[in-house]
C-alpha cells in the first residue's frame, strides 16, 4: 500500500534522475530544452500547491490565529512567501500547463508524484478540514510543521538546478532572452525554502508516515494484499465507530473474535503450539503472540455478558469475515510452521500477518474508547444473573434484578475490569508481555486449553 513517505521518496528519486540526465547529456534541441523548463516550472508548482496542502489543516488547527498574523509560526509564514513566490513565477492556470502534456522528463514524473503525495493527504480530511481517518486524528499543527521543513528541503534540491537547466538550454540553441524569462534567478526562493527546516523549534520523528492509502475496496487479485486492505478498512471502520452509538456493541465482539484469529494464525504461522500452556517466555516471540491470543479470548468473554439497547447496522461483519477466510488462507492453524528458513512468499505473508497485528492494536485502542464511552453514558446492560454473588449480595436492587431475571445497567465494577481488559490487548503482543489476568471475567493465563476461534 502507498504512503506518504513512498510517494515522496519517489519524488526525490525522480529529481535525482532529472540531475543524472543534466550532468551527463545535453539538449538536441531547443524544443527538448522547453519541455524539461516547462516541467520544471510544473515542478515547482507542483511544490507550491503541496506547501498548501500541508498548510490547510494546520491553518485550520490556529483557526484563533487567523486574524492575527503576528501568531503565526515563522515555518508557516516562510512556507506562505515560499508558494507565493513560486506561483508568481509559474502562473495561476489550474491545471499547470506542464499537467496536460503527459510525464515525459523526470522532472514531470516528479511532480507527479509530488502532486500524488498532496492528493493523499486531502483523502485523510473533510473539505472543513476535519479528520476522516484515525492517522490523520493523530496528526498536529507540529506535525504539519514537521512537513513543510521536509517540503523545504526537497525544494532545495529542485531549486538547486535552475542554473544547470538554463545552461543546457542555451547550449540547446535556446535564446539567452526566453531562457531570462523563465528561470530569472530563483535564489530569493531558495533562501525562503532553507528556511523551512531552521525554522523548526524540534525535529519530530513521525511527522506524516503514518498517512496511507484509505481504501474504498479492497484489492482482492492477491489474498495477502485483501488481507491488508481489509484491515486497513476495519481499524477506519473501528475508528468511526467511537462516535456512532448504532450496533456498538455486536461490532466489538465481532473485532474481538478477530483478535483471537489474528493473533492465533501469526503464532501458529510462527511455529506456535496454541494448545501449549504458557510458559515464562510468553512475552517474547511466538508466545507472546499465544498470550495476546488468550488476552483476546478474555475480553471476547467479557463483551458476551453486556446488551446494549440500540439498533443494529453492521458495516463491520462483511470485512471481518473476509478477513478470517484469509486467514485461514494463509496461515492455516493445522500446518504449523517448521524450523526451515522463510521463503520469500512466506516472508510476504508474515510481513502480512505482522502489519495485522499492529492494526489490532490499533483498533483495540478505538474500541476502548467506544466502550468507555458507552459505559459512560449508562447505555451497557447486563442479565442480572451473570453477575458475580459477591456484588449481588451487596446490592438489594441487584438482588431483586436476579430473582426476576431482569437487565440491569453493568457495574463500575464489570466494565473497569473490560476496560483493563482493552488496554491489555492494545499493548503490542512484543512490545509487552501479556499482563496478568483481572478480575472475575479474566480466566488465569495458565490455562492450557486450546484457543476457541469462536
Amino acid at each position: 500500500m502507498t504512503t506518504y513517505p513512498d510517494l515522496l521518496a519517489q519524488t526525490s528519486a525522480h529529481v535525482r534522475d532529472a540531475a543524472t540526465v543534466l550532468r551527463a547529456d545535453r539538449f538536441w534541441t531547443p524544443r527538448e530544452a522547453l519541455d524539461a523548463i516547462g516541467d520544471y516550472h510544473g515542478l515547482l508548482d507542483a511544490v507550491a500547491s503541496h506547501t498548501r496542502r500541508l498548510l490547510w489543516p494546520a491553518q485550520l488547527g490556529r483557526i484563533g490565529l487567523a486574524r492575527r498574523r503576528d501568531g503565526i509560526p515563522p515555518v508557516e509564514r516562510a512556507a506562505i512567501k515560499l508558494a507565493a513566490g513560486i506561483e508568481a513565477l509559474t502562473g495561476e492556470a489550474r491545471p499547470h500547463p506542464s499537467q496536460i502534456g503527459g510525464a515525459g522528463t523526470p522532472w514531470a514524473r516528479a511532480a507527479l508524484s509530488l502532486r500524488a503525495a498532496a492528493d493523499l493527504v486531502a483523502t485523510h480530511y473533510t473539505r472543513e478540514g476535519r479528520p476522516r481517518t484515525p492517522d490523520a486524528a493523530h496528526t498536529t499543527t507540529a506535525t504539519f510543521d514537521a512537513g513543510l521543513a521536509d517540503l523545504g528541503n526537497l525544494a532545495q534540491a529542485v531549486l538547486a538546478h535552475e542554473d544547470p537547466l538554463a545552461l543546457r538550454a542555451i547550449q540547446a540553441g535556446v535564446p539567452r532572452g526566453v531562457v531570462a524569462r523563465q528561470l530569472p534567478g530563483l535564489e530569493h526562493l531558495a533562501d525562503l525554502a532553507r528556511k523551512l527546516p531552521t525554522e523548526m523549534p524540534e525535529r519530530l520523528e513521525a511527522q506524516l508516515d503514518a498517512l496511507g492509502q484509505v481504501p474504498l475496496r479492497p484489492r482482492t487479485d492477491d489474498p495477502a494484499t485483501e488481507l491488508t486492505d481489509r484491515m486497513v478498512r476495519l481499524r477506519q471502520a473501528t475508528w468511526e465507530l467511537t462516535g456512532n452509538r448504532s450496533d456498538a456493541l455486536a461490532s466489538l465482539r465481532t473485532m474481538a473474535g478477530l483478535g483471537i484469529a489474528v493473533h492465533a494464525h501469526a503464532a501458529a504461522f510462527h511455529g506456535a503450539d496454541l494448545a501449549a500452556p504458557d510458559t515464562a517466555g510468553a512475552g517474547r516471540g511466538a508466545g507472546a503472540l499465544v498470550g495476546h491470543a488468550r488476552a483476546w479470548q478474555r475480553l471476547h468473554h467479557a463483551l458476551s455478558e453486556f446488551a446494549i439497547l440500540a439498533p443494529t447496522a453492521t458495516s463491520i461483519r462483511d470485512d471481518a469475515a473476509a478477513v478470517g477466510r484469509l486467514l485461514r488462507e494463509l496461515a492455516p492453524i493445522e500446518h504449523r510452521h517448521g524450523s526451515a528458513p522463510f521463503t520469500p512468499a512466506e516472508r510476504q505473508i508474515a510481513a502480512r500477518l505482522n502489519g495485522a497485528v499492529q492494526l489490532m492494536a490499533d483498533v483495540a485502542v478505538h474500541e476502548g474508547t467506544t466502550f468507555d464511552r458507552l459505559a459512560r453514558a449508562g447505555l451497557l446492560y447486563m442479565p442480572a444473573r451473570m453477575l458475580p454473588r459477591d456484588l449481588v449480595s451487596e446490592r438489594p436492587d441487584l438482588a431483586t434484578a436476579r430473582l426476576e431475571q431482569r437487565l440491569v445497567h453493568a457495574p463500575d465494577v464489570i466494565t473497569g475490569a473490560t476496560a483493563r481488559l482493552y488496554a491489555e490487548v492494545a499493548s503490542h503482543p512484543i512490545d509487552v508481555p501479556t499482563a496478568a489476568p483481572v478480575g472475575r471475567l479474566a480466566p488465569a493465563s495458565t490455562d492450557a486449553s486450546p484457543i476457541s476461534m469462536a
